[in-house]
C-alpha cells in the first residue's frame, strides 16, 4: 500500500482522507455551481440577442433556427457545469461508501468463516454418524446367528452376488455392460 501511496503527486494524497475529500468536492461543487449560474445567464443573454437579430426576408422562425447552432455550444457548456457538479457529489458518496465497506470487510469475513466453520462441522458429524451407522448395519448378525463361511454380511445366499465378496457398494448391484 505504501508503495501506491508514493507513487502518486503530493497534491492527491490528502484526498484519500475522507474528510478531506467532502472538503474538497464541496469547494468543486461550489465553483460547478457558480459557473452553471455563469452559462445559464450567458445563454439567456446570446438567445434574447440572437433570436431578436431579424433580417429583412426572414421568414417566421429564420432568426430562432439561426441561433440554435449558438445556443447548442452554451447547452453544452451547462449540462457539462451541471454534470460536473453532480460528479463531484457522487465522488464523496461513493467514496465515503467504499470507505465503510472496506472498514467492514474483516468482521464480515470472520462472521461467513464462523457460519462455514459451523456449517462444516454439522456436515462432519452428519458424515461420521452416517458412516457408524453403515459399519454397524455391515457388521450386524442376521436375528437366527447362524454363520455362514461363504456369504458376507447382510447378503442371502438366493442373491446373485452372493457368490463373490463384496468390496464395495458397487459390488452389490450387477452391473452388465459397464
Amino acid at each position: 500500500m505504501n508503495d501506491v501511496l508514493n507513487r502518486l503527486p503530493a497534491e492527491f494524497r490528502p484526498l484519500l482522507n475522507l474528510e478531506h475529500l467532502t472538503g474538497w468536492t464541496l469547494d468543486r461543487q461550489r465553483e460547478h455551481n457558480a459557473d452553471l449560474s455563469t452559462y445559464e445567464g450567458g445563454r439567456a443573454v446570446f438567445q434574447a440577442v440572437l433570436r431578436s437579430q431579424v433580417v429583412e426576408g426572414d421568414r417566421k422562425w429564420s432568426a430562432r433556427w439561426r441561433a440554435r447552432k449558438v445556443e447548442k455550444q452554451w447547452n453544452k457548456l451547462v449540462k457539462a457545469s451541471r454534470d460536473a457538479g453532480n460528479a463531484a457529489e457522487a465522488l464523496r458518496t461513493v467514496y465515503a461508501d467504499h470507505v465503510r465497506e472496506v472498514a467492514a470487510l474483516p468482521a464480515q469475513r470472520a462472521r461467513k468463516a464462523e457460519v462455514k466453520a459451523g456449517r462444516r462441522g454439522k456436515v462432519n458429524a452428519f458424515a461420521a454418524k452416517s458412516m457408524h451407522k453403515t459399519a454397524a448395519a455391515m457388521t450386524s448378525r442376521p436375528d437366527g446367528g447362524e454363520e455362514d463361511g461363504s456369504e458376507t454380511a447382510g447378503q442371502s445366499p438366493d442373491r446373485p452376488a452372493a457368490d463373490r465378496t463384496v468390496r464395495g457398494v458397487n459390488d452389490l448391484f450387477d452391473r452388465k455392460g459397464a
